[in-house]
């Protein structure tokens, strides 16, 4: 099915704006492990702190974050794609009902 109008378009573009930034996102870090290097959320140890319920733990991994070489293209793709749970790109993208986001609060 092939939608027209102008309300397409902005979806479509919102789309593939996701669609390039993750791929971005999945070059970077490619290139990291071509290279031997690993970035912190991918640390089979550390890894559900990304997405953890725990404000601490996502805290602590928006922390582990600083220095990351994946950093810029992780943060462009969480937010090209909408992000709402998780840390991506140092910024925790977690939203609760009743409790102000990181967003809000800034």
């Amino acid at each position: 099915m092939t939608t027209t109008g102008t309300r397409s378009q902005p979806i479509t573009a919102t789309i593939r704006r996701g669609r390039e930034a993750s791929d971005r996102l999945t070059r970077a870090l490619l290139e990291l492990a071509a290279s031997g290097l690993r970035t912190h959320c991918s640390d089979v140890e550390k890894h559900s702190y990304w997405i953890s319920e725990s404000d601490g733990e996502r805290a602590l991994a928006a922390l582990w974050c600083r220095g990351c070489p994946a950093l810029p293209p992780c943060l462009d793709a969480a937010q090209a794609n909408r992000e709402r749970w998780g840390v991506w790109g140092g910024r925790d993208f977690s939203q609760r009902p009743g409790k102000r986001t990181q967003r809000e609060a800034a």
